[in-house]
């Protein structure tokens, strides 16, 4: 089976399963905010730091290296897994004990039942990360992504039915946490890889040797990252943060969701074709301008809609989420844009190169983040954007330089996909209100509408090599399916 081929199965099955489920997610999410208020989301989010970094240190960097390694024996793969389940147990009884601590840093009483709860998705967690790196590993994305959907309707369901009979932060709680028991679940259910009572010190040390950098650049990435949440809900009210953090989220499910697929996809592949650097240049290119043509529109669409659509997914209520919702789509769009070089960097094996570059970069926001938080919310957030649009800088130049790809390549790659959807988007922001809409959701469809017109016409009219190879592997696709169907 060929790269392309590959890649296009790759990318459906992974979209089924990170879209899919982020878009179950979504839709959720809309149906909670109509039912509980902004303290309640953002309540949970204060407990989000303690989870994301218990579940880096789980992970131990260990994933992207089983992904690296051709020759994975089951006794490899059981030494890790039981080592993460260990991992996981040791990190919740902590947390546990720790539970009355961390409500009374924030004065929230109710913090202490509801975290110890909330804290069972790492042991859930814990006993899925193997599996999932070993689908990855084998481009195997179905089973995972028929888990993840399964997962989420379930727990959706039970959470929606919760917030509907006024449970409050308990039914955001009972979706994380069910949601993560069901997927596991489900993965060792599907999966075809099972345990074996083995454990080697000699495999940990092997994988250990590449994903302790990723450890480190993973614990202080995740930390940094999820920082303010913790600084806001310290020194602001619980609903600023649950406005802060829906924004947040709904870049995530938009930005970070789409990048997530072609990440997941394209690390394994790129791995697969690491055997030459022009091969791996020619392969990068392509999956750079493929990734840069959603992700570019889709970002400058979500800037310029922001009003209707936190209008038309949250309600009225949420409109204050609209400012941090801007930014945050500003910052995900560069982070999709680098996170293809971060791949590229892994795949040469330069791991500690990619640490050294991660702490600076968070060594800058942290500092950003203590100088700005004070003064504003906002204002800590254009600081962030600096920081992201530095970062996107020092990536690309690193990784460019690494396979002799340059600087005049990059603009010839990008400028037909960012004019054209700039243009499309500054018509998005201006055309449709000319009709007097005002925030709604007529005025959200026809922003959607405009913008798709406007980005795919300009493409065809100037015959845009991307949008022509993209249009090809659509094509294929249909066509395969008719071949099927006969």
């Amino acid at each position: 089976m060929s790269i392309r081929t590959q890649a296009v199965k790759g990318v459906a099955w992974s979209s089924v399963g990170t879209i899919g489920a982020g878009l179950l997610n979504f839709i959720l999410t809309m149906i909670l905010a109509r039912f509980l208020d902004p303290a309640d989301f953002g309540l949970l989010e204060l407990l989000a730091i303690f989870t994301i970094l218990s579940e880096a240190v789980i992970d131990s960097g260990f994933s992207q290296a089983i992904i690296r390694d051709k020759t994975a024996t089951d006794k490899d793969l059981s030494s890790v897994f039981f080592l993460n389940i260990l991992i996981g147990l040791v990190l919740y009884a902590a947390l546990f004990a720790c539970a009355p601590l961390i409500a009374g840093f924030y004065n929230e009483p109710k913090l202490i039942d509801v975290s110890r709860f909330a804290f069972l998705v790492l042991i859930f967690n814990s006993g899925t990360i193997v599996q999932n790196a070993n689908y990855s590993r084998n481009l195997d994305f179905k089973r995972p992504a028929i888990a993840s959907v399964l997962a989420i309707c379930i727990s959706g369901t039970l959470s929606v039915y919760m917030a509907f009979n006024d449970y409050g932060v308990w039914a955001l709680a009972t979706n994380m946490v069910a949601y993560a028991g069901l997927k596991m679940l489900f993965f060792w259910v599907f999966s075809k890889w099972k345990p074996i009572l083995a454990f080697s010190r000699q495999s940990l040390h092997k994988y250990f040797a590449f994903g302790g950098f990723l450890l480190i650049q993973g614990l202080v990435d995740k930390f940094v990252s999820n920082l303010e949440s913790l600084l806001i809900g310290k020194v602001y009210t619980k609903a600023q943060l649950g406005y802060f953090s829906q924004a947040r989220k709904l870049d995530s499910y938009i930005a970070q969701t789409t990048t997530s697929v072609i990440q997941r996809v394209t690390y394994p592949l790129l791995a697969k074709i690491n055997n030459g650097t022009q091969e791996l240049k020619s392969g990068y290119r392509r999956i750079l301008k493929i990734t840069m043509f959603a992700m570019v529109p889709l970002m400058l669409f979500s800037v310029a809609s922001a009003d209707s659509m936190i209008f038309t997914f949250f309600g009225p209520k949420w409109a204050k989420t609209v400012p941090y919702f801007q930014i945050w789509c500003l910052c995900g769009l560069l982070v999709s844009f680098y996170s293809i070089f971060i791949n590229l960097i892994m795949v040469k094996g330069k791991s500690k190169n990619l640490l050294l570059i991660s702490l600076a970069r968070q060594a800058l926001r942290v500092l950003v983040i203590v100088l700005l938080l004070h003064i504003g919310i906002m204002q800590m957030l254009y600081g962030i954007l600096a920081v992201t649009l530095l970062s996107a800088m020092v990536y690309s130049v690193y990784s460019m330089h690494l396979i002799g790809y340059r600087i005049r390549e990059l603009a010839a790659d990008m400028m037909p996909i960012v004019a054209t959807a700039l243009v499309a988007g500054i018509a998005t922001f201006f055309l449709p209100k000319a009709f007097n809409l005002g925030t709604s959701i007529p005025l959200f469809f026809g922003q959607m509408a405009v913008m798709a017109t406007i980005y795919l016409l300009l493409n065809a009219l100037t015959k845009n090599a991307t949008f022509l190879e993209v249009k090809d592997i659509f094509d294929s696709m249909i066509k395969r399916k008719k071949v099927d169907s006969l």
